[in-house]
């Protein structure tokens, strides 16, 4: 059963559904919108995008994130730039029979190329300014964001992202009288959440700011999304909401009513989002030691988190969170107020609460490497948060991702070990914690065959029950023990990518694993096949199977035509069940059709056009969403350097649901623009 069941949502991890050829970042929004890569691959895609990899500074792991390569690319492209000194454009890699054509294009969104030498260094920029808007109903001014990424120096490289945000409530209290949270009404906030300086030396590097760091199989420690981490980068990561949010978020409260209207109800462009991770500083050394080189990390963050309501908890009521039925261990109340403390004021509804707590964390990392493909590693965390309310002693609950009771961290171990096609992963660690179990070991084995045809990636993965440990991100199963996914499972996960013939192309996923605590099994299944028709036409069929808590089913297809210019074309079907497991009854049927036009009709004009029809449960119209969606997106760039995008959006929504007649705007028309500087 293990080996003949997959499924692409069980981890972030290599290989990616499809083979991926993009030009912009809103290319990645619409494969995850037409359900072709999954949530994990899309989070790992976007950050890369964004960030770049180094392609004459990367090791062997970092261009191993790159889409579409294996570790056969991975070494050749190594050799090279060893061979040559340096890699200074990717037609290079093609001239010299490194890459196919067709594969060096498809990575030029996730790389930069700069030289080492002096004499070629030059300085990089990067300027993104966007907004977004919908209608007479939203709210003005409308959601503005802003990236910018600048290397004045070969060695010096800084990042920035800035957003107006409109959506957030504010300075959030404890209320004795009320013994509730309490917190300022929504407004127009200027926001600067990203900023980075990364200074990278010959054999050193610093980076304070916003930063990502992972290490390993992402056992022990791991806040970079990817898939093989090793080392930290700067963070300046904005990402965009698809969906309309609420205008007025309020219950009742300790008024008569709420003071949102019944009908209409309406909705307003989203703000621009970001993940928080690592704020602070870190430190890197790397160092020739015998016949290998010595790597060493350390880091420090003191990051400001907020917080969802329902993750919340009053520890001095609440000696346990996870005891369910004791009344003290619900979420508390937040009202929010405007005017006097002594007015009555409503309560928040679906809230997400500013600056709730601030998490002081401290790691370190030391490896050594016999070769790039052999290493023995220890890498070692301790975090500690402390809220910011005053007036209450407030807790994590059970579901939150990080553990309750006080301090957390891990320790673990891991290793590296490769000969020809083969390459073996090892990471083992222990987690502690203050919930009064201790904490518990989890461990990831992981085996990789690069064949001439064909990549099989193996793991085999135990974490415990008490294995509480928020900043581990391997390989796991989607399902969760308290807001965890790697804990309380035993599982073995196979991946694998081949080429059948000159023209086909098959990638699948297989994945069995245990509860540990409850003793149920869980299998999913994703297996997808790419036929090239022609010098213009493909043809993709794919299918995914889950079984567990829930059963889900899905297949689909998609024909496309891409004669590269002037016009590309693809038609996508799917077709979904979902179900309780064992109960062929009540699966609930969805389909979903999806048409793509891509046209350029002159070379600084880039025109595309989708339309996507979503009916979930077709047997009632009154229970789920049913949904047209179309836009256009003109690209506009009349000059290397610039690019001027302009994008509407219409969505009608169609089903009969009460909440889809009270809804205003319906259809939605979303405007967006947006310009790019590069130099």
């Amino acid at each position: 059963m293990c080996l003949l069941t997959l499924g692409p949502r069980t981890a972030a991890a290599l290989p990616y559904e499809i083979y991926i050829d993009i030009e912009t970042e809103d290319d990645l929004y619409d494969l995850l919108a037409t359900d072709q890569i999954s949530e994990a691959s899309f989070d790992a895609l976007l950050f890369l995008h964004q960030t770049r990899v180094e392609i004459n500074r990367a090791d062997r792991k970092r261009l191993y994130l790159l889409p579409n390569l294996d570790y056969a690319d991975v070494d050749r492209i190594i050799a090279y730039r060893q061979r040559t000194g340096a890699i200074y454009d990717l037609r290079d890699l093609v001239a010299a029979g490194i890459l196919a054509a067709e594969l060096a294009t498809s990575l030029d969104p996730f790389i930069l190329i700069d030289p080492p030498e002096p004499s070629r260094r030059h300085a990089d920029a990067f300027i993104r300014a966007q907004g977004r808007w919908s209608g007479r109903h939203d709210r003005l001014p409308p959601p503005l964001a802003a990236q910018a990424r600048v290397r004045p120096l070969r060695n010096l490289d800084i990042g920035a992202a800035a957003t107006l945000t409109r959506n957030r409530l504010r300075r959030v209290r404890w209320d004795a009288s009320r013994s509730a949270l309490v917190a300022a009404p929504e407004r127009v906030r200027f926001e600067v959440p990203k900023l980075y300086l990364h200074w990278q030396g010959a054999s050193w590097e610093v980076i304070a700011g916003t930063y990502r760091v992972g290490f390993g199989q992402r056992v022990t420690f791991d806040v970079t999304d990817q898939a093989t981490p090793n080392g930290f980068f700067g963070d300046y990561e904005l990402r965009s909401d698809g969906d309309l949010t609420r205008a007025c978020k309020r219950a009742a409260g300790e008024l008569a009513q709420s003071p949102c209207p019944s009908v209409p109800v309406i909705h307003v462009t989203p703000d621009y989002a970001w993940t928080n991770r690592l704020a602070g500083i870190a430190l890197g050394l790397e160092q020739p030691a015998g016949d290998g080189w010595v790597q060493a990390h350390a880091w420090g963050s003191y990051q400001v988190h907020g917080l969802s309501q329902s993750e919340i908890a009053v520890a001095s009521s609440c000696e346990d969170p996870r005891r369910d039925e004791d009344p003290g261990c619900g979420a508390p109340r937040v009202y929010v107020r405007a005017g006097r403390s002594t007015e009555p004021a409503p309560a928040a509804r679906f809230a997400t609460l500013p600056f709730m707590y601030v998490e002081a964390l401290g790691g370190g990392h030391a490896s050594y490497f016999w070769n790039a493909r052999r290493h023995l590693g220890v890498t070692g965390y301790g975090a500690a948060p402390r809220w910011l309310v005053q007036g209450a002693a407030l807790g994590f609950q059970e579901t939150a991702r990080k553990p309750f009771g006080g301090a957390f961290g891990a320790v673990g171990v891991d290793a590296a070990f490769g000969f020809r096609s083969q390459d073996l992963f090892l990471e083992v660690a222990r987690s502690f914690d203050n919930q009064g179990d201790g904490g518990g070991f989890g461990l990831l084995f992981r085996s990789v065959t690069t064949l001439p045809e064909a990549t099989v990636d193996v793991s085999m993965r135990y974490y415990g029950s008490r294995y509480a440990n928020p900043y581990a991100r391997p390989i796991s199963a989607p399902d969760e023990l308290d807001g965890l996914r790697a804990r309380d499972e035993a599982g073995l996960r196979i991946a694998a990518t081949a080429d059948v013939g000159a023209h086909v192309t098959v990638r699948a996923v297989a994945d069995c694993w245990r509860r540990l605590s409850s003793g149920a099994m869980g299998t999913a299944f994703f297996g997808r096949a790419d036929w090239k028709l022609g010098a213009s036409w493909s043809l993709a069929l794919w299918v995914e199977h889950q079984h567990g808590a829930q059963e889900r089913l899905v297949a689909a297809t998609q024909l496309a035509y891409d004669s590269a210019r002037p016009v590309a074309l693809s038609a996508q079907l799917r077709h979904r069940l979902i179900g309780a497991p064992r109960d062929t009854t009540q699966l609930q049927h969805d389909v979903a059709a999806t048409a793509s036009l891509v046209t350029r009709p002159v070379d600084m004009l880039r025109i595309r056009f989708r339309v996507r029809y979503d009916f979930e449960d077709v047997s009632d119209n009154h229970r789920l969403q049913q949904m047209l969606w179309a836009f256009v997106d003109a690209s506009l760039a009349p000059r290397e350097r610039h690019a001027l995008r302009l994008r509407y959006d219409l969505r009608a929504f169609l089903d009969r649901r009460a909440s889809t007649i009270a809804r205003l705007p319906n259809p939605e028309h979303w405007l967006l623009l947006e310009y790019v500087w590069r130099h």
